[in-house]
């Protein structure tokens, strides 16, 4: 049985191929690509384009204190451009670790360049993945625009 979805994709793609747009059929297409939106799901985890997936999979970190796994994406978020991620990712490296490092999360870019690089080395040392120079576009630093 083929979804919802992939039927409204045929059918958009059906009245596009026809180069027919008259008022209704646009009305017809605009109601089908409305109903779309339950159809795409974004990705979940510390990699997720959106916010929210972002700050609970630091939430879903958390919650696992003697998991160390998370580590190296915890030490990520240190640099994203959400100050929130940023505070829940340093409460949650300092409840899995004792540390802080004098992380901020408040503080700017540059000012936070240090401590997240004491970071960054402290995860090296004790065999942790962490490469600043692989991040993702929310955690590159801010443009001092």
């Amino acid at each position: 049985m083929r979804s919802l979805c992939h039927v409204a994709f045929q059918s958009v793609r059906r009245v596009r191929e026809s180069g027919w747009y008259g008022v209704q059929i646009r009305g017809s297409m605009l109601a089908v690509l409305a109903s779309l939106g339950g159809c795409f799901s974004t990705p979940e985890g510390f990699d997720s384009p959106d916010p929210n997936r972002r700050l609970d999979a630091i939430v879903d970190a958390a919650r696992e204190p003697g998991s160390t796994e998370s580590i190296p994406m915890l030490i990520e978020q240190l640099e994203s451009l959400d100050p929130a991620a940023r505070l829940f990712a340093i409460r949650t490296l300092e409840k899995k670790t004792g540390e802080t490092f004098g992380y901020d999360h408040a503080a700017n870019a540059w000012e936070r360049s240090g401590a997240v690089r004491r970071w960054a080395d402290w995860a090296e040392e004790n065999g942790y993945r962490s490469d600043p120079n692989e991040r993702s576009a929310d955690a590159l630093p801010e443009a001092g625009i």
